[in-house]
């Protein structure tokens, strides 16, 4: 291979590994900023007090929690899985086992997310709440349609 082209072989590579580690950096970030977005547009649109941002950012605590909590456990059960439908024959009540510790998991989870969010809700005015409800409508439209604006 001549000389010239291992450079530009070498130089495509490099720029396709920065772009790709640039792009990974960036959709993490996003992420972390997305929850933090979220609270102050509520915050400018409800005229949220402080204490109910801080409890809007206790509900954004225990989602990210729960949610690093869950991928843990998600790796060892598509493992669980995979190995089960691999197998000749689909073992029913080994999935039904691992259905209902799904179920027990967030049933014990449930009161204490309901929680944080009622400390939230009952904290809002009428006008708050009503806005809150026009909000959660229209992001409702939106995956409704698949984020297509018709």
């Amino acid at each position: 291979m001549k000389k010239v082209t291992k450079i530009i072989i070498g130089t495509i590579a490099s720029v396709g590994i920065l772009a790709g580690s640039g792009a990974y950096a960036g959709k993490k970030f996003m992420e972390d900023m997305k929850g933090d977005f979220i609270i102050h547009k509520l915050e400018k649109k409800l005229d949220l007090s402080d204490d109910q941002v801080d409890r809007l950012k206790e509900i954004q605590s225990y989602a990210i929690a729960k949610r690093a909590t869950h991928k843990e456990h998600h790796d060892d059960t598509k493992a669980k899985m995979i190995a089960l439908i691999s197998s000749p024959n689909l073992d029913q009540a080994q999935v039904l086992a691992m259905m209902d510790e799904k179920m027990q998991t967030m049933r014990a989870e449930a009161p204490m997310a309901i929680s944080k969010i009622a400390e939230f809700s009952d904290t809002l005015t009428e006008v708050q709440r009503a806005e809150l409800l026009k909000i959660i409508e229209k992001i409702s439209k939106k995956r409704s349609r698949g984020g297509k604006r018709h």
